[in-house]
């Protein structure tokens, strides 16, 4: 009787709009190999940083810049517990997708993890994200609320590059602060680009306007003025000349 041996096969399937971030391969890695260790349902993991560094065959400071770049393009989150120990809960879906309600069912599969013990097998899925659609729907909802419309082009690319940074829920409730805090001067309102380039929705209240008072006179101005007051006085009170006609005058003489 012939017998074989089956090897089980290990794996991490990974949503495409994770490969089509401006990160570096081993953040992409580091992502794979949270995926193993996360909860199905919370896509919590909390393995060490010495077991990620094995796993990735790096450094721990090559394993915390890997996390920063996740972190900085929205991927994951990450928090230091009171044990010192890391809890890294990856993101399943896209930044672009996060806030928008597009109508339809459907979105990004979590984080598929498991084991396959039968033969080779590959699944497709028709559920993939329309990046496009969801960049110029989230634009657009940014752009009807931001209080300035200058450089719109400039602007979608800055609000594309932004997104990497912060999910879109953010970045419109930032936009409605900004618009309505009652401090903004629409004269000096930001251009979108420039306040999206500036992380500004992480900015507080604007300061509170500063009214001028009037500058107090120094004892020399106000000397010079009661003067004038014065003399505007004395030249009121004095009687008016009188002025006489001297070619009337002497045709006067001469007739006598």
């Amino acid at each position: 009787m012939e017998q074989s041996i089956r090897l089980e096969r290990r794996f991490a399937i990974l949503d495409e709009w994770l490969l089509d971030l401006d990160i570096s391969d081993r953040a992409v890695r580091l992502y794979a190999v949270l995926a193993r260790y996360a909860d199905s349902e919370t896509h919590k993991a909390y393995p060490s940083r010495g077991t990620l560094a094995e796993r990735l065959h790096c450094s721990k400071a090559s394993v915390d810049r890997a996390a920063q770049e996740l972190v900085d393009s929205g991927a994951m989150t990450k928090q230091q517990r009171h044990n010192s120990s890391v809890v890294y809960t990856l993101q399943v879906s896209s930044p672009l997708m996060r806030g928008v309600v597009t109508g339809d069912e459907g979105g990004s599969a979590p984080v598929m993890t498991g084991v396959l013990t039968g033969d080779d097998l590959t699944i497709t899925t028709e559920l993939e994200p329309q990046e496009p659609e969801l960049l110029n729907k989230g634009f657009d909802q940014f752009w009807a609320i931001y209080p300035k419309k200058d450089d719109k082009p400039l602007a979608k690319r800055s609000f594309e590059k932004a997104l990497k940074r912060a999910n879109l829920d953010v970045i419109v409730a930032g936009a409605e602060r900004y618009r309505d805090d009652p401090n903004r001067e629409q004269l000096f309102t930001k251009n979108p680009s420039t306040w999206l380039n500036a992380d500004a929705w992480e900015n507080g209240p604007l300061p509170s306007r500063v009214v001028r008072k009037p500058r107090k006179l120094t004892n020399a101005e106000e000397g010079f003025l009661l003067a004038q007051k014065f003399r505007a006085e004395e030249e009121a009170q004095q009687p008016k000349e009188i002025g006489y006609d001297m070619g009337l005058r002497l045709k006067g003489v001469d007739d006598e």
